[in-house]
């Protein structure tokens, strides 16, 4: 009897998968990295509406989302250059902008006049593919920025100053134009700036009586990690930046370390008169250095390489779809498919394009996905007359828990004013 409970019960849960998946991978999201949204749109300042300054336009916006997309500035140069290089690059561009355009509009912004434009992502695709330009996909690491300034003696941490709204019990998101548009400030904005222009997804802590309980403004400028990791444990991050940065003759010098958990993965300094170049220095080589590790070369069917999955606490239909949603919107694999589901075990059978350091690292963006087991980067052959890798996770829910509640599951970097609509595919002027 109780055998025949037991494969009833089996059924029902394989129906249950069936039947209700789909609306579960909807709805479950990674705990940790970023899906970036609105990679394809760009604003360009413009002098008029004539031909030439549209043209021109265009051509800019293209280099913005290139950017964002290959994380190569070098890249970018090569695949659009500035107008007059005559390099071959340009001249196959020549007279053909127009077809990496879906939409576009005119706006004032104040007293200047800007072209909005939202990119066509099958033919910005197929462009990056045709040239094998490898690509920074969507889902992105988060990085917290501690960011504290010492302007003559007078030190600051720049932070959130809206915690709002107030149902949300661990209010976090990335640098965004609506969460920061009453937070102004000479550091702020070209934070937010970067951000955008870069497609990285940074985060601020608010600095308020909790944070200050777990680390001082001193710890924070001397960079003494301790403390600075304790409070950032209640902000949901993949990587963690220090900076401080003080008066340096006419102009600002800023010290910056990376970390992703105990490991400083890199460290440098920004010098320059302006704070904003002090700022795109800094954003420049987080992201340059995350884009490298992250962007994956278009796939060929001779490179992709295939793995076995062995997740372990899939204990229920949201669980199951959560770990299909999380690896099926990684960038380097193509393709999920499930082995075997039994009792809390789940086999899927991965290919991917790539190096395995890098779907690890993919991996790793989500950390309900615990890496358990084998060496230390979780592949292990199934025997030595198969080369086929074996993978072995654990998924924890409860390392998820750190999300915002009601959030869904975009959090999305801004580049637009969410107020705002690109429209048709003609132009309009908007006073």
């Amino acid at each position: 009897m109780g055998v025949r409970v037991e494969q009833r019960i089996d059924r029902f849960r394989a129906g249950l998968l069936a039947g209700g998946l789909l609306l579960l991978l909807m709805l479950a999201g990674p705990a940790q990295a970023v899906v970036v949204d609105r990679l394809y749109q760009a604003v360009v300042p413009v002098e008029d509406t004539g031909t030439g300054a549209r043209d021109e336009a265009f051509r800019e916006a293209l280099r913005q989302v290139l950017l964002r997309l290959t994380g190569d500035p070098a890249e970018v140069r090569e695949l659009v250059p500035v107008a007059g290089g005559g390099s071959a690059s340009e001249r196959a561009l020549d007279g053909r902008t127009t077809r990496f355009i879906d939409a576009f509009s005119y706006r004032r912004n104040g007293e200047e006049l800007e072209l909005h434009a939202t990119l066509s992502a099958p033919a910005v695709g197929q462009m990056l593919a045709e040239r094998g330009v490898a690509v920074w996909g969507a889902n992105r690491p988060r990085v917290l920025v501690w960011f504290a300034v010492d302007d003559r003696g007078d030190r600051e941490l720049i932070h959130r100053e809206n915690t709002l709204p107030p149902f949300l019990t661990e209010p976090m998101q990335p640098l965004d134009r609506e969460a920061i548009a009453a937070e102004r400030g000479p550091w702020k904005e070209p934070l937010w700036a970067e951000s955008q222009r870069r497609g990285l997804p940074l985060a601020l802590p608010f600095h308020d009586e909790r944070d200050r309980a777990e680390v001082s403004l001193s710890e924070l400028w001397g960079l003494f990690q301790g403390p600075i990791k304790e409070a950032s444990r209640r902000y949901p991050h993949d990587l963690m930046a220090t900076v401080r940065v003080n008066r340096a003759g006419g102009g600002w010098r800023a010290r910056w370390q990376l970390w992703r958990g105990d490991d400083r993965v890199a460290e440098g300094v920004a010098r320059d008169s302006e704070r904003a170049m002090v700022v795109r220095q800094l954003v420049d080589a987080w992201a340059d250095r995350l884009a490298g590790r992250y962007a994956v070369a278009p796939p060929r069917g001779e490179d992709l390489r295939s793995a076995r999955m062995r997740v372990t606490g899939v204990g229920t239909l949201a669980s199951y779809a959560g770990v299909r949603r999380s690896l099926a919107g990684l960038e380097p694999i193509r393709s999920v498919q499930v082995d075997t589901v039994k009792q809390d075990h789940l086999t899927l059978d991965l290919a991917f394009n790539g190096d395995l350091g890098v779907l690890r690292d993919y991996i790793g963006l989500d950390e309900r996905l615990v890496l358990t087991g084998g060496p230390p980067d979780g592949a292990v052959p199934a025997d030595p007359q198969d080369d086929t890798l074996r993978l072995y996770y654990r998924w924890d829910e409860e390392r998820g828990s750190s999300m915002l509640p009601g959030r869904g599951e975009v959090q999305e970097i801004v580049p637009l004013d969410s107020a705002e609509e690109t429209g048709g595919s003609g132009a309009t002027l908007q006073q």
